[in-house]
């Protein structure tokens, strides 16, 4: 058997990396609501209003939902989705032929680690698999260009809100920038990973349901 021709199974591992996304995306809501926490204890707190155990109790909740165990999520998140996107991507070619994908093998993984290709080589990989991949290649991708836009605004967003952790800050506007950055990237993550998710599982979908139609 051409083992170009042959079918990789996807639903498991696209289960796994959307039940990762879910998690991260999870983890960037707590953050964004502890950083909403202690923002509304300092503003009552100058007001008179907070006692000393409200402030402890939110500033321990954000140094507990802070820690790096949310960032650890990553590696796995980034590992499970490749996997799942190398899989999908060479079901792609069997059932478009190679002259449907934009962009040789290669660029599946290293179009997220490439400087300025990163910009847009992925949003190239996912939504040329998507069209090999649907019955008639007739599903619009509009919705994977709002994925991709919503992703590198949250990556851009994200960065600045470490960047701001990393910097001593001690004022109301320092933290008022803080809560804003979180709850955009917070915003802009649930946006990426709910159209991510749903790309997985209907690019899983279709590839083994025509698998299945084309061994009738």
């Amino acid at each position: 058997m051409d083992r170009s021709k042959q079918h990789r199974a996807v639903v498991g591992w696209g289960a796994a990396a959307s039940l990762l996304i879910l998690a991260m995306v999870a983890g960037d809501i707590l953050l964004a609501a502890a950083d909403w926490r202690v923002y509304l204890v300092v503003q009552d707190a100058l007001a008179g209003r907070a006692t000393e155990a409200e402030f402890t109790a939110a500033a321990d909740f954000w140094d507990s939902v802070r820690g790096p165990r949310w960032f650890l999520l990553l590696v796995p998140v980034y590992a499970v989705f490749a996997v799942w996107m190398w899989r999908a991507r060479l079901n792609a070619e069997a059932l478009g032929g190679p002259g449907s994908q934009r962009r040789a093998r290669a660029w599946v993984l290293a179009g997220w680690i490439t400087p300025v290709a990163n910009l847009w080589v992925p949003y190239q990989v996912v939504s040329d698999v998507w069209k090999a991949s649907a019955p008639g290649r007739s599903a619009p991708r509009a919705r994977l260009a709002v994925w991709w836009g919503a992703l590198l605004v949250g990556t851009y967003v994200g960065n600045g809100y470490v960047n701001l952790l990393k910097d001593e800050f001690d004022t109301v506007d320092d933290l008022r920038r803080l809560v804003t950055l979180s709850t955009t990237s917070a915003v802009l993550d649930v946006v990426a990973g709910a159209i991510i998710v749903h790309t997985i599982h209907r690019v899983s979908t279709w590839q083994t349901q025509r698998r299945a139609e084309a061994r009738r």
